[in-house]
């Protein structure tokens, strides 16, 4: 069944670039509901009849029509709307809007005057539209659209009963925009907003706003909101699945109460004043956490916290390893990325038990890490995770130039193997360099990993060779004449100080640049 909607669909898109000429195309969103475009009604539907195609789509059933409606691009459904009784019909319900500069056909429209032509479109597709699932208002190109005008179009939105509400706004604007409480008040937002994207506006809910109870996913970006509004927000909000904050920057402690029990996923990124998260939702499965400062992290219960992603804060590294294993003791898959380090990883006795994959990424540049810096410290993480599978480290170019072994024919392991790492099957580097701490940390591995399969060094930092070519060209062709030369060099280290250690049963590779 469903290739035949697909078929349709094709059949439909071919008929209406017949009908339409590219001086047309862009014009026909807002002309299937009103007069103040371009779009030239009684010529358009005149081509139609002239390509003896469109009476097809009359005689469908009403159903299979609006389906195969709802299946188009949004502007081949406003285009269709324009040229098809059936179609004008079908579009008023159709469900998924994507209203932005180029599906009204206003990209490359001069700026003066672009506000006045964006309200003549989509106000009247709004006003005109019921059964709307999915609006997305990107309005980022318009800087000067009145309050009035997104307050109308949301709450027409609302009225709809649409599911997926999306507003991103200019931050160049004027004026701030202040998303109203009312559109989340009453009993259409509760019944029917499943998903709400705020972008470059304030939100300032009291405790007055409505109970979203079918709401599941909230990102707020860029957004102005305080702490108190926040609270009243999550408070409303009992079936909140995913939550996302990025670069909110009123908030300085964030608590995630008790009462978000379906709350699986939480993302906070660059919130410049944020010091504190307390996390009291007790089925968060993962937690992404991406700033320039460490915080104080709580987690109220973390039986269920299995992925973590903490990445940038210098000294990322020691504060994972000291405070993990009290705050996410029962993670699974963990993510580290560090612009500095001035210690070392410290060696203790708290584990990571359950931990099978470890990606850990060194980004900055010296001297953001310690001269000193001892790569093979990382083994604390090994050895505080003896159900590890997978062991990924990139390392930034630069970050390891300062201990060279290059002369070295062998190298002695200051730190024997005192534990075996039974699980650990896959290992990779990348950006690897001819630093003795670095080699050092592989025989490590190779030592102490009996049921180790794959073991890649890769001298360059990019994460997808595979897509490396003349025509799309990957982060080799960034390297400058001194990496290269560092490349090399780091390749006749792991061929003269690694490659006679690596056992038999193991898949070795080293890579070096790419030959574009």
């Amino acid at each position: 069944m469903q290739f035949g909607f697909d078929a349709a669909v094709r059949t439909t898109q071919r008929w209406l670039q017949q009908v339409f000429t590219p001086a047309d195309s862009g014009s026909a969103t807002s002309s299937a509901d009103s007069n103040a475009t371009t779009c030239k009604q009684d010529d358009v539907s005149q081509a139609a009849q002239n390509t003896r195609q469109e009476p097809m789509f009359e005689e469908l059933p009403e159903d299979i029509r609006y389906h195969i409606h709802s299946l188009l691009p949004v502007q081949d459904a406003a285009r269709a709307a324009c040229v098809s009784h059936g179609f004008l019909r079908s579009w008023r319900c159709y469900p998924n809007l994507t209203l932005n500069e180029r599906t009204l056909g206003l990209a490359g429209k001069k700026i003066k005057g672009r506000e006045i032509d964006l309200i003549c479109i989509v106000d009247p597709i709004l006003k005109n539209h019921s059964g709307l699932k999915t609006l997305i208002l990107d309005l980022l190109p318009f800087r000067n659209i009145s309050a009035s005008c997104l307050d109308r179009w949301l709450h027409a939105a609302v009225h709809s009963g649409v599911k997926e509400l999306s507003l991103a706004l200019s931050s160049h604007s004027e004026e701030s925009y202040s998303f109203p409480c009312s559109v989340l008040s009453g009993e259409a937002a509760a019944s029917s907003i499943q998903s709400l994207y705020l972008f470059g506006c304030a939100f300032h809910p009291t405790e007055t706003i409505g109970h979203l109870r079918r709401l599941k996913i909230l990102h707020l970006s860029c957004v102005h909101i305080t702490e108190e509004g926040l609270e009243h927000l999550l408070s409303k909000s009992f079936a909140l699945e995913e939550l996302e904050i990025f670069k909110c920057s009123n908030i300085i402690c964030l608590t995630i109460p008790c009462t978000l029990q379906q709350l699986k996923f939480l993302k906070v990124a660059w919130c410049q004043v944020l010091q504190a998260v307390e996390i009291n939702a007790p089925k968060l499965s993962s937690f992404y956490y991406s700033g320039t400062a460490l915080l104080g992290i709580s987690v109220g219960d973390s039986s269920q916290l299995k992925d973590v992603h903490l990445v940038h804060p210098p000294c990322i590294l020691y504060y994972a390893r000291a405070r993990l294993p009290s705050i996410a003791r029962n993670v699974k898959s963990l993510t580290l990325a560090s612009c500095g380090e001035n210690v070392n990883t410290p060696m203790l006795l708290s584990k990571l038990p359950r931990l099978k994959k470890l990606d850990i990424r060194l980004l900055g540049l010296e001297p953001a890490f310690s001269p000193h810096y001892d790569a093979l410290s990382l083994i604390s993480f090994l050895q505080a995770s003896p159900a590890l599978d997978s062991f990924i480290l990139r390392i930034n170019q630069d970050v390891m130039c300062h201990d060279s072994v290059v002369g070295d024919d062998y190298i002695y392991l200051r730190k024997k193997p005192e534990f075996r790492h039974e699980h650990l099957r896959q290992v990779m580097i990348t950006g690897f360099r001819a630093s003795k701490s670095l080699v050092e940390l592989v025989i490590y591995i190779l030592e102490s990993a009996p049921s180790l399969e794959r073991l890649k060094l890769d001298t360059t930092d990019s994460d997808d060779r595979s897509s490396c070519t003349s025509r799309k060209p990957c982060r080799c062709s960034w390297m400058t004449k001194s990496n290269v030369a560092d490349a090399h060099v780091a390749m006749e280290v792991a061929a003269r100080c690694i490659a006679s250690r690596v056992p038999s049963g193991v898949e070795f590779k080293v890579l070096g640049p790419c030959k574009l």
